[in-house]
């Protein structure tokens, strides 16, 4: 079922912070502007039905809830799917720590039809009983800490204990993740439903984001992977499809980069990202932007049409892994909003 709002004159959503009040300032628009729809609404894909037992009662799980926004204006005939990452939800997506408007509202004002994704067991993807061993897939406030670029963080330096970073962390799921086979294959038949798109990938969601992609590539235009896991496709081999399939018991090799890659006398290639870009990009005050090289140079060796940026190289200097969250997350919202442009544009 697709539950929808049209909005016929101009919408304006009000951000709001991570405790559910008004943003401070209370204007309409906030600082991305007012939001002008045409349309709204949700829907869930992906749902399994158990036989009825009993009593006749049927079941459901993997399913995965997506809310699609689109602006009065597009500016472009293919939309996003934003895909959080660990710990998250859609709503990494809204709002920052202290209140502004998150990357949602700059890339509707940018004409970006959108679809945001709760991977399923975060947000309002349920939970099942068998999901994740019944293990939680909270993320420590330590963490999130750890990750932040403090000077873009409202209190400067962090501390798990932070005002923002408790912010950051009541939209933390505590329930058990269904796991990236389950999440790639719930975003496979999301792209199938509205493809083709640019996925915008970010941490934890990467591995299902790449699984997802591998299963529909005609229907991925191109790939924004920031700092997203399993970048280097090696260490997620198994939902993807190498051609010839990797050797059972398959262990990369150290290049003289120090990379771990295919040895150079037998590789594969990624048949289904033939035609599918990749852009990594990465935050100079992140640690994890370290490892990215050798991950551009694991795709390119199996023969993706991969590039490495940086943030701080177009416009948004200082930013952190949790760059929609930050102080000066309108700059980094530029930057990725060029990102998409330039995929769409190549897709022509």
């Amino acid at each position: 079922m697709i539950r929808k709002f049209t909005a016929v004159l101009a919408t304006a959503l009000l951000a709001t912070t991570a405790s559910g009040a008004f943003a401070q300032d209370g204007a309409l628009g906030g600082e991305a502007g007012p939001l002008h729809l045409r349309d709204m609404g949700n829907f869930y894909v992906g749902a399994q039905f158990s036989e009825p037992d009993a009593d006749g009662n049927v079941f459901v799980k993997n399913q995965m809830h997506v809310e699609y926004y689109f602006p009065q204006e597009s500016s472009y005939d293919i939309p996003l799917i934003l895909v959080h990452g660990g710990g998250g939800q859609a709503s990494d997506w809204y709002y920052t720590p202290d209140g502004r408007d998150g990357w949602r509202d700059y890339f509707l004002n940018a004409g970006f039809d959108l679809y945001i994704v709760d991977r399923p067991g975060y947000g309002r993807s349920p939970a099942s009983p068998d999901y994740g061993n019944g293990e939680l897939s909270a993320v420590p406030s330590a963490l999130i800490a750890r990750l932040a670029a403090a000077d873009n963080w409202p209190e400067g330096a962090l501390t798990s204990d932070s005002e923002s970073v408790r912010n950051w962390i009541v939209a933390s799921s505590t329930t058990p993740y269904a796991g990236n086979e389950v999440a790639g294959n719930d975003i496979a038949e999301l792209l199938e439903k509205v493809g083709p798109a640019v996925l915008v990938l970010h941490s934890a969601g990467g591995v299902s984001g790449f699984w997802a992609a591998d299963q529909q590539p005609e229907n991925v235009v191109g790939i924004i992977a920031f700092e997203a896991s399993g970048s280097d496709m090696l260490s997620i081999a198994q939902g993807l499809t190498f051609d010839p399939a990797l050797p059972e018991g398959f262990e990369a090799v150290e290049n003289a980069d120090g990379c771990k890659v295919q040895p150079d006398d037998a590789v594969s290639t990624l048949t289904n990202y033939a035609d599918i870009p990749v852009i990594l990009i990465g935050a100079p005050e992140s640690f994890l932007a370290a490892g990215q090289p050798c991950q551009l140079a694991a795709m390119q060796q199996a023969g993706i049409d991969a590039s490495l940026v940086s943030f701080g190289d177009l416009g948004a200097p200082g930013t952190g892994h949790f760059a929609m969250a930050e102080t000066n997350n309108a700059d980094s919202a530029k930057v990725m909003i060029d990102l998409a442009a330039q995929l769409i544009a190549g897709a022509k």
